[in-house]
């Protein structure tokens, strides 16, 4: 889970807040999430929350946190959207103040100046932090993998990290997952040509499984479904939450009569249909 308080004299900014699921030892515990006692102990000097993207790591505290700390939360508009519908079950969006930031925009929140880096990941709509502080910049980079050939929407803005190497950091908090493996990240594009293969040569139902929050994966599955004469169906509440949210902001393309509805599956020629499942991280 991540999150992290930024404070300078008066004034604390907080970047993330997230959730997982706890490990085995971990009994009767269903999630954990981050201690904020230092939090409520200032809560009148926080003056914001501000959401890099929307993996549950990253926002699953939200509607734990905010009966404790009711400020203002910035975010792109994909993280926004999923954290209007958690808040929504938690009966806190009337309470809550949502902002929206537009990727490569600035804003400033009390004496700090934020700029929304655009960067890849796995799932859409991230951003990279740089914060501008009267003692310095700090960039916080979100997760990130550096993405040559993203499937859709902005790229890994590496102009604007050199721009501000140039000028100097004061300090850099950076995602490092893998970084002690060699080589690079392929490009979320190096999985269209086996699942194309794998559509097109079997003989039954294709049954795909990945993270419903990685919609690019979602949108190529359903490129690729249209090129085969294949339909497909949605499956796992997530899964289907997260397709309608990002179908209704147009960050997914969806042909009128693809979708098959998960109750009718098993009546459905299963040599013309795929089956995406949300998945879990092992």
């Amino acid at each position: 889970m991540n999150m992290m308080a930024l404070r300078y004299g008066d004034d604390i900014i907080v970047i993330d807040a997230g959730m997982m699921f706890p490990e085995s030892e971990l009994l009767g515990v269903d999630l954990v999430i981050p201690d904020i006692t230092y939090l409520k102990q200032n809560r009148q000097l926080v003056r914001a929350i501000i959401l890099t993207h929307g993996h549950e790591d990253h926002i699953g505290a939200l509607p734990y946190i905010l009966r404790d700390l009711n400020v203002p939360i910035y975010g792109t508009r994909f993280t926004l959207a999923l954290v209007k519908k958690r808040l929504t079950e938690a009966n806190l969006l009337d309470s809550t103040t949502l902002r929206e930031v537009i990727p490569g925009r600035r804003v400033e929140v009390g004496p700090y100046e934020i700029e929304f880096i655009p960067v890849t990941h796995s799932t859409i709509d991230c951003v990279a932090l740089a914060v501008r502080t009267p003692v310095g910049v700090i960039i916080h980079t979100g997760d990130f993998k550096i993405d040559h050939t993203p499937v859709g929407g902005a790229g890994f803005d590496i102009h604007t990290f050199a721009r501000y190497g140039s000028e100097g950091v004061l300090a850099l908090f950076s995602d490092s997952t893998n970084v002690e493996r060699p080589g690079i990240t392929p490009s979320e594009r190096a999985v269209v040509p086996r699942i194309e293969e794998l559509a097109r040569s079997a003989p039954r139902r294709v049954i795909l499984s990945c993270f419903a929050s990685s919609i690019h994966r979602i949108q190529q599955v359903i490129d690729i479904a249209s090129r085969v004469g294949r339909k497909v169906a949605f499956v796992g509440r997530s899964m289907v939450d997260n397709v309608e949210i990002a179908h209704e902001l147009e960050y997914l393309r969806i042909p009128d009569g693809m979708v098959v509805r998960s109750q009718d599956i098993r009546s459905f020629d299963p040599r013309k249909i795929i089956i995406l499942a949300s998945g879990s991280q092992a």
